[in-house]
């Protein structure tokens, strides 16, 4: 097995969009009618220039730029490798935070899946399982992608699919899989649904493939509900043996999403924390301060071989 490294990214300069596009107004206005003319054909030559991660990151709404502190898009996506041409796995995708920084990534050159719990799941996990609720999120990927404004006239394909009923035609096509903040709801509902999913990664991934999991962080020396994903946080060592049972190999480590002041006491879940504040008014001022959970970060690979 490879050594363990621990690495600690810092988020690049970024160079505001809004000040390319005046750049280029003025020298446009500049320009004489026989350069601007010459200038345009040149350019309609040239591929439209691919929008770095930085850039997508930077011109997202504020409203998703808010949990940047605690989330760190920019800094995760390029510690895990994430890459423009890559096709790309997001499990649990929720509400979209984070796929709203991948699939325009991806879009043009690479191809982008989604990825949610098995039916039989839903039941064991939600706090108030009805049946209209759990029969809409067991019908999610039929509406997954027109419910999603990121994918509007997306021009790859988005497709949509379930733990557990994965198409084989996807086995060994699938560059990298991400699981953020999404392992401990396997555990709380028990069985073998988190074998079963992390099986379909495996399957799914390419040889060499990596599989990218950010997990909200038990602290040192928690044992039981605390550290098994029971109230939210997970060991590192339960994450790792969970992990590395489906044969996968941990090759790197960071620090990038830690929050040291988040020190959960006997019995605290992780949502009591913002943006859930699941204890309502209660400690509320606390909370807030304490920030989002503290969260390892941890790239591992399936073998080449």
């Amino acid at each position: 097995m490879r050594p363990i490294r621990k690495e600690i990214l810092v988020m690049k300069n970024i160079v505001p969009i809004a000040a390319i596009a005046l750049a280029a107004l003025t020298a446009a206005c500049e320009s004489t009618p026989t350069s601007a003319a010459a200038a345009k054909d040149e350019m309609a030559s040239k591929p439209a220039e691919k929008k770095s991660l930085a850039a997508i990151v930077a011109t997202r709404s504020d409203e998703d730029k808010a949990r940047d502190e605690w989330r760190n898009p920019e800094e995760t996506l390029t510690f895990f490798g994430l890459t423009p041409d890559m096709t790309v796995m997001e499990a649990l995708p929720g509400r979209g935070w984070y796929t709203r920084v991948i699939f325009p990534y991806v879009a043009e050159e690479g191809r982008f899946i989604g990825v949610n719990y098995q039916d039989g799941m839903w039941p064991l996990i939600l706090p108030n399982p009805t049946p209209e609720l759990v029969e809409r999120l067991s019908n999610w990927t039929d509406g997954f992608p027109e419910s999603t404004p990121a994918f509007a006239n997306a021009s790859s394909p988005v497709t949509a699919y379930e733990f557990g009923a994965m198409p084989a035609d996807l086995d060994g096509g699938v560059d990298m899989v991400l699981m953020i903040r999404a392992l401990h709801n396997f555990n709380r509902a028990g069985g073998d649904f988190g074998a079963e999913a992390l099986a379909d990664v495996y399957r799914v991934l390419k040889p060499g493939g990596v599989l990218g999991i950010v997990q909200h962080g038990a602290p040192e020396g928690a044992e039981g509900a605390a550290a098994d994903g029971t109230l939210g946080y997970m060991s590192k060592a339960a994450v790792v043996s969970m992990v590395e049972a489906a044969g996968f190999e941990l090759e790197a480590e960071s620090a990038v999403n830690e929050n040291p002041a988040d020190q959960p006491g006997a019995g605290e879940f992780v949502w009591r924390l913002p943006p859930t504040y699941g204890l309502g008014e209660e400690n509320r001022d606390k909370y807030a301060a304490i920030g989002e959970t503290n969260r390892m970060t941890l790239r591992f690979r399936k073998p080449s071989n």
